[in-house]
């Protein structure tokens, strides 16, 4: 059984075994070369250093290590360890370790129950954590002379490394006073120091400003903050952030989110006040229109589309609505008439039959941006927290709409799952039934709201779609399986090499949607790239056999 180390961490620990049962001497030196040099070649440092280095790592945790433990470790006194100072004075000034600075309560604690000061403590930066973990040579890289983005961006992922547990609240506290000392132009820093906040204040706020700024979240619940606040302080934190009584709400820095005009003690965000203070320097407006499955006009490619007469008419038609010179217009003349300026419409209709690709056209042309509604990313087992996350997506929207810029258009894809019939509730009014009609009437009620925005779902099921989400549809376009003249120049279209009779045999042949005519062209680019050379009528029949499931499929037209 081969027991080589296999990473940087086992040379590491091999070294603190073998100190486990052997003095620090030339004897061990001799034995432990190897792993010496392993660690050595991540770190810079002489086998001396690299020894103390993996005692000291052997015990990392919360808060630094102390001298003496590692003294211990070794079997050696005190008197005798101090000629080991200037190793670890070494390894502080390569920032391999930093000094534990105890802060005045342990302090005052320590020193009443007896303790003295004793021998320094230290602990090890996340950086070298990750080096060792990596394998990669350590190189210190200070966070010099950042911009307003990078610097919330290094923040950020301090943040998360804690959230993480690879780094001690000591270590994130060391790593973020040299990001604030190396950027004081950055406005957070700038002016954070004139308001003489303590404690956790710091980066408690630094969390709020992050979360906006690199995770574009407005608003954040108790239950995403608390692991951060856990490990800046304490349970009595905890609860006076949730009391309101925290400094950061006495200063009016953060405050409760307001869903219109009601408190929401659950959740907690930024106010104005902080903004304009500590992000001066940061664009909110582009930070708005960043985030997760939001897409942006410019990426989208614009698709020839086939549809009936009446279905084409309403398509132009909407699509002409929403261009901005009309839909700013026709916004303001409605809430002149005191009627919702919200515009909600539905897709319904077979798949395959164009309604997401249509979407995606609309925007294009309109130049509006689309944020994609991911239903399973709604949905969470726990009790509660599907109808947040239903919340929360709106308010993400409502967000971007006064943002500034085109309102974009937000996107519920095979809504079916969100849209469907209300169930009947028996006497116990709680589970999964519970569950979806609360986020139906949320979805509903934010349908009322919609005050300028817009909303587009495609469904292929009209049948299971609630009366009420009927009522509340402005434009509601079917989407019919394309006729025979259609499908001819989806077939020409997709298969330009095809003759109009072959692509008029195709369509009279085979009852398929756009998506199955699509399907076939990507197998006939596979099959003639494998072949070497293009496939025949024939070929592509075959084709066309294979893309039905069932054995023997109802066909019309004629055979040939």
């Amino acid at each position: 059984m081969n027991t080589e180390p296999t990473s940087i961490l086992d040379h590491c620990k091999e070294i603190v075994n073998r100190l486990a049962s052997q003095p620090m001497d030339a004897t061990f030196f001799a034995d432990a070369r190897k792993d010496l040099a392993a660690v050595s070649t991540v770190l810079s440092a002489s086998p001396t250093q690299t020894a103390l280095f993996a005692l000291l790592l052997d015990e990392y945790g919360e808060g630094g290590t102390s001298l003496n433990i590692i003294a211990e470790k070794i079997k050696c006194s005190k008197i005798q360890f101090l000629k080991y100072l200037d190793d670890f004075e070494t390894l502080e000034r390569k920032h391999i370790i930093r000094p534990h600075r105890e802060d005045w309560e342990s302090f005052r604690a320590r020193k009443r129950n007896g303790g003295g000061t004793g021998l320094p403590s230290y602990f090890i930066t996340m950086d070298v954590i990750r080096a060792l973990r990596t394998g990669e040579k350590y190189r210190y890289t200070p966070y010099i002379n950042l911009s307003p983005k990078e610097f919330f961006e290094t923040a950020d992922d301090l943040f998360d490394s804690l959230k993480d547990n690879s780094v001690s609240r000591d270590s994130l506290v060391a790593e973020l006073k040299s990001l604030f000392q190396s950027n004081r132009g950055v406005a957070f820093v700038k002016n954070i120091k004139p308001l003489s906040l303590t404690g956790s204040s710091v980066p408690a706020l630094l969390f709020f400003c992050c979360a906006l700024v690199v995770n574009n979240r407005e608003k954040l619940s108790f239950k995403y903050i608390r692991p951060v606040l856990a490990y800046l302080g304490s349970r009595v934190l905890e609860k006076k952030f949730r009391d309101m009584d925290h400094l950061l709400f006495k200063t009016g820095l953060i405050e409760n989110d307001c869903d219109r005009g009601i408190a929401d003690t659950e959740y907690f965000r930024l106010t104005e006040k902080a903004k304009k203070i500590f992000l001066a320097d940061v664009d909110l407006k582009e930070k708005t229109n960043r985030g997760r499955n939001l897409i942006s006009a410019e990426t989208l490619k614009p698709r020839e589309l086939f549809y009936s007469t009446q279905t084409g008419r309403r398509i132009e038609e909407l699509t002409s609505l929403l261009r901005e010179e009309n839909f700013a217009t026709i916004k303001q003349r409605l809430t002149e008439r005191n009627l919702r300026s919200g515009f909600t419409c539905i897709f319904s209709g077979p798949p395959g039959t164009g309604k997401t690709e249509t979407v995606y056209n609309l925007a294009h042309k309109t130049g509006r941006d689309i944020m994609l509604v991911d239903i399973s990313e709604t949905k969470s087992m726990w009790f509660g927290e599907s109808e947040k996350r239903i919340k929360e997506l709106f308010d993400r929207y409502h967000g971007l709409v006064k943002g500034g810029g085109l309102t974009p258009i937000l996107f519920f894809n095979e809504a079916d799952a969100v849209l469907g019939k209300r169930q009947e509730l028996g006497e116990v009014r709680r589970g999964p039934a519970q569950t979806e009609n609360t986020i139906q009437n949320i979805i509903l009620q934010e349908m009322e709201d919609l005050a300028g925005g817009i909303l587009v779902a495609t469904t292929n099921m009209t049948e299971n779609l609630d009366k009420a989400f009927e009522r509340r549809f402005l434009y509601k376009i079917e989407f019919e399986k394309p006729n025979a003249a259609a499908k001819t120049a989806i077939w020409k279209s997709n298969l330009p090499g095809l003759t109009e009779d072959d692509a008029a045999v195709l369509a009279e042949r085979f009852d398929f949607s756009g998506g199955q005519i699509e399907n076939i062209t990507r197998k006939e680019a596979v099959s003639s790239l494998l072949s070497g050379r293009p496939l025949s009528l024939e070929d592509i029949l075959v084709l066309c056999e294979e893309e039905y499931l069932e054995k023997d499929p109802v066909k019309i037209g004629f055979c040939v």
